[in-house]
């Protein structure tokens, strides 16, 4: 692990909006990087970019940093660049914070995102990370990493036919949960059987191979800036291009979760929206859309069922149920071309106040 002498490395970058954030994102940012083969991007020593978009959470962000300095290594060699693009430019985490690279064992490279989303900020991290990353790896700045985490994503990541990997997450709750959140495992994901093959990945604990993202021209499609889901649209279109996304079943990372998001109103917008972006996807890539249409109507129709007949006597089973008939709403509500931001500035900036 280098010491802050190494921090000498550090980049400072701040930019105003660019003209070209409406691309497509497969076009987008080409010239920042010279291609590579994927040959050529595993070296024995890799350098892992560490992409974090960050809004609104400058002691989360804290949280976070100070878990990725206590990472252990046993390879030698092993460089790690933080990228991270704060989507506050009027209250930046640096105002509570202070110099970021100063928190840091690692280099950072800091940069402003003046266009506001989701998308934009997540896209700012990839056009920052330096050209010679052999990984780029994604977290939260509600999270912090376990001490092998990093250790054990890049050894998921050599598995055969690999482009991307993801890793557990756990919650760590601020107040114990109720009982039915618990029983749901609503905020987990995994435990995973290592190396199994994933239809996608979540940006709150994933790594993918550099050099296919550049070659690629990859980036997390605009049309999703205040909805969510751009993760799974970017992760599935990585797997569809070849290659396998699997699971690094002891990557752990934990999940801030404050007492607002403890509530069947904050699932169910988060349930709706992932419908929705089901149906978005499947829009966008013009396939599947009659399947999705049809797993719409089931989802509701299982979600009545388990309501009505399995939900007496249970709270989790009925609020199960109701969950489901909302990710199914959230599917036909997206084969309408409804979109839900879930993201927008305004539901954002609640979410942060309600977080503490």
């Amino acid at each position: 692990m280098p010491s802050k002498r190494d921090n000498h490395a550090r980049i400072i970058a701040d930019a105003k909006p660019r003209q070209d954030r409406c691309k497509k994102p497969e076009l987008q940012e080409r010239k920042l990087a010279s291609p590579m083969t994927v040959e050529q991007s595993h070296k024995a020593a890799p350098h892992i970019a560490i992409c974090i978009a960050t809004y609104l959470r400058p002691e989360g962000l804290r949280n976070l940093v100070e878990s990725l300095n206590r990472q252990v290594l046993e390879a030698p060699g092993i460089r790690v660049t933080l990228v991270i693009a704060d989507n506050a430019p009027d209250a930046p985490a640096t105002e509570a914070l202070g110099d970021i690279g100063e928190l840091s064992h690692w280099p950072v490279i800091y940069t402003i995102e003046y266009e506001r989303g989701i998308v934009s900020a997540r896209n700012r991290t990839l056009n920052e990370a330096p050209v010679d990353a052999d990984y780029i790896a994604f977290l939260d700045d509600d999270e912090e990493a376990s001490e092998d985490w990093l250790a054990q994503m890049l050894q998921a990541m050599t598995l055969p036919d690999t482009v991307a990997v993801q890793g557990t997450v756990e919650p760590r709750y601020r107040q114990p949960p109720p009982d039915w959140i618990e029983a749901l495992n609503l905020f987990r994901m995994g435990p995973y059987v290592q190396g199994a093959a994933l239809p996608a990945a979540a940006t709150n604990n994933a790594m993918a191979d550099a050099a296919i993202i550049r070659e690629r021209g990859l980036r997390f499609d605009p049309r999703f800036n205040i909805t969510g889901g751009e993760d799974e649209e970017f992760f599935s279109r990585l797997r569809d291009g070849g290659g396998m996304i699997r699971a690094a079943a002891d990557a752990l990372v934990w999940d801030d979760v404050p007492e607002n998001r403890m509530t069947l109103r904050w699932l169910g917008r988060r349930w709706f929206r992932m419908g929705n972006t089901l149906s978005r996807i499947a829009l966008i890539r013009r396939q599947g859309i009659a399947t999705r249409a049809l797993k719409s109507v089931a989802a509701m129709g299982w979600g009545a069922l388990t309501c009505l007949c399995l939900g007496f006597g249970s709270r989790a089973r009925f609020y199960r149920g109701w969950l489901e008939i909302l990710r199914g709403a959230g599917m036909v509500a997206g084969l309408l071309r409804f979109d839900f931001a879930e993201y927008s500035s305004a539901a954002v900036k609640v979410d942060r106040v309600k977080e503490g």
